[in-house]
């Protein structure tokens, strides 16, 4: 028998998590480069880097330029990278080796016009020693009802082609028929054989990671992954005036009942209260993307879900899509001028409305655990990230244009990632602990998070 609690009772202390740094090994001028594909290079990659200022610099009419041998590779701006807005130079695909031999090279980089200047040298291994499925593959791309999906052979989406092709139209459906729209052409869909994020992006296409290896917890859940991406492609196409993160992602979560799996949005939301994880409604307007991933996520799709069955859909629609830019004004000021034209509420008024309907759930013990241990295992695997494969990590994930790497028969930068013997074991960790999760075992989600911060400890020795 589950004990029923009020969400008021106090619970054991729990502190709110808060993202760690990804630690950086820097040049002689302070910049860190990072190359990509990730892990090791080989003759015939066109590789990719990114140019990573120290947070001293000014980059204002400044350019990063990069060279060999006295040729110019590539010369390009500083500029705001992800969803982190991290200040770097990134140069797509500007390195072609595929005349080289393999051997060490050095490559000079310059910031442009008065510098700093240095050197990095780069190992280029034998083509013959690409790992597998690398070799062979290639992007291939088939049509369904709702989308054109792309895919790369010899990956386990290509494996399992036609039972996605299946879920990926279902899923669609339910989207058109939850937002009463229709999408306008064929969804451009991509599974993606490696881990990038939480498992799925939005951008001039849907990206979804689809690995038997997800150490996301994705593998399990990719129809609820799917639907998401989905909402938030239809919700695009259907127009707004101003974007508010919260409210986009809020709507993407509520309309697929949960985040990562099927779940009771309200009472896990209302759990916030008791674990004092709940977030003001206007920080969480104006940082959702800096708040913890999965409380943020969590109480935007409560706080959609309330409105939307307090008003209905029709008139919180009107609202969604009537925010207007306010002159200096933060996400929280374009949130209080239009509740106050729409509800004839402030967003005080409407926190205090939302936190008191929270406090009318009926939270069980089951619920915060299941919210205690979402949160603990997503933090472990996004501290993995940061520390050993941080170009997966959501805020400055490398997620390349999808269209420009199919015309140039690129696949390295989707099949590779960084690989060692801990970085193995961590990853079969928190593919265990994700599975766990998704059973409600959460006991055993305590056990395998705790293994994989001991080993991530080991590694940062």
């Amino acid at each position: 028998m589950l004990l029923l609690v009020s969400c008021s009772t106090p619970f054991p202390p729990a502190s709110k998590p808060i993202p760690t740094l990804i630690p950086t090994s820097t040049s002689p001028a302070g910049f860190r480069v990072v190359y990509h594909p990730d892990g090791p290079l080989y003759v015939g990659d066109q590789v990719s880097m990114e140019v990573i200022s120290p947070a001293s610099f000014d980059s204002e009419d400044r350019r990063m330029r990069v060279s060999l041998d006295e040729t110019v590779l590539g010369e390009t701006d500083f500029g705001l990278f992800g969803i982190g807005g991290r200040r770097q130079a990134t140069f797509y695909w500007v390195w072609d080796t595929e005349e080289l031999d393999a051997g060490l090279y050095t490559l000079d980089f310059s910031v442009l016009p008065d510098g700093p200047h240095w050197s990095q040298s780069v190992s280029l291994l034998p083509e013959s020693d690409v790992p597998a499925p690398e070799p062979g593959a290639r992007w291939e791309s088939v049509d369904t009802d709702c989308c054109t999906i792309h895919y790369v052979t010899g990956t386990d989406a290509a494996r399992d082609i036609e039972a996605l092709k299946s879920m990926a139209d279902a899923e669609a459906e339910d989207v058109e028929e939850r937002l009463g729209a229709v999408f306008d052409d064929k969804v451009p869909l991509t599974f993606l054989p490696r881990v990038l994020g939480q498992g799925g992006f939005a951008s001039s296409g849907l990206y979804v990671s689809y690995l038997d290896q997800n150490y996301m917890g994705s593998s399990i859940a990719t129809a609820q992954i799917i639907h998401h991406e989905f909402v938030h492609w239809l919700d695009n196409q259907m127009g707004s005036e101003t974007r508010i993160s919260m409210l986009s992602e809020g709507l993407a979560v509520y309309f697929s009942d949960g985040h990562f799996k099927k779940e009771p949005i309200m009472p896990r939301a209302a759990a916030l209260l008791g674990l004092e994880w709940y977030v003001p409604l206007a920080e969480l307007a104006d940082s959702f993307y800096d708040t913890q991933h999965e409380v943020g996520y969590l109480e935007a799709a409560a706080l959609t879900g309330y409105m939307v069955e307090t008003y209905g859909w029709e008139k919180y629609n009107t609202f969604y899509r009537d925010l207007q830019h306010v002159q200096d004004g933060s996400n929280a000021d374009i949130l209080d001028v239009a509740l106050q034209e729409h509800f004839d509420l402030s967003l005080d008024e409407l926190e205090a409305d939302f936190v008191a309907f929270l406090q009318r759930q009926t939270v069980t013990r089951e619920h915060v655990d299941d919210v205690r241990s979402t949160v603990a295992f997503y933090d472990a695997a996004r501290r993995y990230q940061q520390a050993l494969d941080p170009s997966a990590y959501f805020m400055t994930a490398w997620l390349p244009d999808g269209g420009e790497m199919r015309e140039r028969g690129i696949v390295a930068d989707y099949l590779r990632h960084p690989v060692s013997n801990i970085q193995e074991q961590i990853e079969s960790t928190l593919v265990s602990a994700g599975a766990s999760l998704q059973a409600g075992d959460y006991k055993m989600v305590e056990v395998y998070v705790r293994v994989a911060d001991l080993l991530l400890d080991v590694a940062a020795r």
